[in-house]
């Protein structure tokens, strides 16, 4: 099994990150592992809203059937879901208000029968940058919404 935890404080306040956070149509604006939606996700979440999201990790692609777990607006979003490679995912998105920005805290654990040998290993610093480069994505997009709401 797989564990990451990453955090990162944004300028942004809880309720724009929140906004981006529980609104999975922005993924492909900044979520790195999100390949493409197999099927449209609802607009707005609720408990048991299901979604079929396409993930990519270094050259493999997985369709992952997610399931909204938890939802508590607007401090954590949890995602469970299968995949077709027999993978099982758990993400857990956290936003607390800080002063008047954010800290946003990524929770991701995977369990796959690819995370073993000398494959697994590549794929788990993978998962970390992918993480990263998620965060970095998130802090990006939220600064273009900013000045597009200030233009």
């Amino acid at each position: 099994m797989l564990n990451i935890t990453m955090t990162q404080e944004l300028p942004a306040s809880q309720d724009e990150v929140w906004a981006t956070l529980s609104d999975v149509s922005t993924f492909e604006n900044w979520h790195a592992l999100h390949e493409d939606w197999v099927e449209t996700p609802p607009r707005d979440l609720e408990v048991g809203s299901t979604m079929v999201e396409k993930i990519k990790i270094a050259s493999i692609t997985d369709t992952i059937e997610f399931q909204v777990e938890s939802l508590r607006a607007p401090e954590e979003l949890v995602l469970v879901g299968a995949g077709s490679t027999g993978s099982k995912i758990r993400l857990t998105m956290h936003c607390s208000a800080r002063g008047t920005g954010s800290t946003v805290t990524l929770e991701l654990q995977v369990t796959s029968p690819l995370l073993f040998g000398v494959v697994g290993k590549a794929l788990q610093g993978t998962f970390k940058k992918k993480l990263t480069a998620t965060l970095t994505g998130l802090a990006g997009y939220l600064a273009g919404q900013s000045r597009s709401a200030g233009a």
